[in-house]
């Protein structure tokens, strides 16, 4: 793979780095002026940064592989049940709401942690035991982002693991260095760039993929031309829903000392740029419906109708308690994920104690709707993507099929020297825009959760600037630490571990990581659906505690379980269990409640 393949990455990532230096370089005299935003966010960008974030590499690379492979159902009931978890976040968002607005207005702890603690007791033992429990789950999904992102470039690098390793470890270094000198701020206006770059490459890629197989003229397997039929269709909703606005483009502007807005040369540039990406990919929609009905033309519409149900027919290999945990998690996950209340947050960062919670959730109903579509087309397109390019290709499906696919695309000619390196900014927008909302929501449970309860000086309301200049030098050199260790932790995962990314048990195993902020579910839930039958819905610390530590546990045991059985079904069982027991203990401590009433 020659140099002049990692030259569009380059620009991508440069244009991506843009906004860093546009933002507003006030002084941050709150927690809130670095952990949540710099300055008021338009919901359209925390929309598509959160979209970005969704399209994880630790959710790209087994919805490749499970489309190259033609096995779809656990790819539709993952993205269909991540679109109703991101609905039901809008339905319940009243309450979540009202709580972020009262804790920014003291600039108090704005996480789920705190919801959680202050809704079951205020203990201060629940809020960092959650929060720990949290900030480990997310360094276990940074190390997984890590080595699904290697495990793609090894194939494009010949082998070689060290330079792939080097760069794996660049891309964390350098959400690190965002972080730093723009806060959260900075990473959502990167990752909505990063978001019109993973887009440009992505359609760009299937555009000629399609080309190469129209043009071979060989049979499409059944799923291939499910494949086919639904890009199509994803073009012309993706047309109509975005309306050509795939990217914010209004201008990044910076307030004078008088306290007017002012846009500065750069940020219309900026703007221009990204008016310009979004015409690109309109362009490349109307290419992709346009290539698309040639296809299933050619084939004949009768075919493209027995296959596309031959393909749903399909039986998967995936065991009936792992499309329960891929149901469960892609619908509670979104609820408990810091990330998540981290956006929200952003959102209203710019409402003091008077503003209407009503009028502005309207408002971002929109935003939801949007992230609740887009997200699971998405998830939806890339299975789709993974049919499409394994079939023009001719490669071989299985846990390797990812080493297959670029070994086919390398010995196709002159098409590779375009499509691998869209394929390389593909993947590296997707890394980085993941990697940068789980390091910001290491920094916000590291400064509100975890370095506050012991700092009495941080109490809401009574920090001075000088002390929380040195807090934030506190949560980034700790923050620095522990990107370090995850990197450390990749180089020897990479090294001695051997779990392809493509095989169900990669997947499993990051389920039952995510047990730890499962667990919260409940407690969570309670205090909401509580409060609309109006009750309290809290349980006494005793009993928050026991259902946390038996959530968290049962990732543990499932993976030992495994580790010592190897049953792959104790991984996917490790969520179900996580929350079916949460829920019951949640119900007793209830109970409990009422007879000591």
């Amino acid at each position: 793979m020659s140099v002049v393949t990692f030259f569009p990455l380059a620009v991508a990532l440069v244009v991506c780095l843009v906004p860093i230096w546009l933002l507003p370089r006030r002084r941050r005299r709150r927690a809130q002026d670095y952990i949540v935003a710099s300055q008021p966010t338009r919901p359209e960008i925390a929309g598509n940064a959160s979209i970005a974030y969704a399209l994880r590499m630790a959710a790209f690379g087994p919805l490749f592989a499970w489309g190259a492979s033609g096995d779809l159902w656990p790819v539709i009931f993952a993205s269909g049940f991540l679109g109703l978890g991101i609905f039901l976040v809008y339905k319940l968002r009243e309450p979540l709401l009202e709580f972020l607005d009262a804790s920014l207005a003291i600039d108090r702890s704005i996480t789920v942690h705190e919801f959680v603690a202050r809704h079951h007791g205020n203990d201060r033992t629940i809020r960092v035991l959650s929060a720990g429990l949290t900030l480990c789950a997310l360094l276990a999904l940074l190390v997984g982002e890590a080595l699904v992102l290697s495990a793609f470039l090894k194939p494009m690098l010949n082998g070689m693991s060290a330079i792939a390793c080097l760069l794996v470890v660049a891309a964390l270094l350098s959400v690190v260095l965002i972080a730093a000198l723009s806060g959260h701020s900075g990473i959502m206006h990167s990752s909505q760039l990063l978001l019109g770059m993973f887009y440009l490459a992505l359609f760009g890629s299937t555009v000629l993929l399609l080309y190469v197989h129209l043009s071979a003229r060989t049979v499409m397997p059944a799923h291939g031309t499910l494949a086919v039929v639904f890009v199509a269709v994803f073009g012309v909703i993706a047309l109509w829903y975005r309306r050509s606005k795939y990217v914010d483009s209004d201008p990044i502007r910076n307030t004078t000392s008088a306290g007017n807005p002012r846009e500065s040369s750069g940020a219309r540039a900026l703007s221009r740029l990204q008016k310009i990406l979004n015409i690109c990919l309109s362009v490349l929609l109307v290419l992709i419906i346009v290539v698309a009905l040639m296809e299933l033309d050619a084939a004949g519409w009768a075919t493209t109708m027995r296959d596309s149900m031959a393909a749903l027919r399909t039986r998967t290999e995936v065991p009936t308690v792992g499309l329960l945990a891929l149901a469960l998690v892609s619908l509670f996950y979104p609820l408990v994920d810091v990330t998540n209340w981290l956006r929200l947050a952003a959102t209203q960062s710019d409402g003091g104690p008077d503003a209407d919670p009503r009028r502005r959730s309207i408002e971002l109903r929109g935003v939801f709707r949007t992230c609740a579509i887009e997200t699971s087309l998405m998830w939806l397109f890339i299975s789709m993507f993974g049919a499409i390019a394994a079939t023009a290709v001719g490669a071989q499906a299985g846990t390797a099929v990812v080493q297959s696919f670029v070994a086919r695309l390398v010995a196709a000619g002159d098409i590779a020297a375009i499509v691998l390196p869209l394929i390389l900014v593909c993947i590296f927008a997707a890394a980085l825009a993941a990697m940068g909302a789980l390091f910001s929501a290491c920094l916000c449970t590291l400064r509100y959760d975890l370095l506050a309860p012991f700092w009495a000086q941080l109490a809401p309301g009574l920090t001075e600037p000088t002390r929380e200049r040195t807090a934030r030098r506190r949560t980034l050199a700790i923050g620095v630490g522990l990107a370090l260790a995850v990197a450390v932790a990749f180089c020897v995962a990479d090294a001695f571990l051997h779990i392809g990314f493509a095989s169900r048990k990669f997947v499993a195993l990051l389920f039952a990581f995510c047990c730890a902020q499962l667990s919260l579910v409940p407690l969570v839930l309670g205090p909401i659906v509580g409060r609309r039958r109006r009750g309290s819905g809290a349980v006494s610390p005793g009993w928050a505690m026991t259902i946390l530590g038996f959530g968290a546990a049962s990732g543990v045991v499932a993976v030992v379980l495994y580790l010592a059985t190897g049953v792959e079904a104790w991984l996917w069982s490790a969520a179900p269990i996580c929350l079916g027991s949460g829920l019951v203990l949640f119900a007793m401590a209830r109970a409990a409640s009422r007879r000591h009433a």
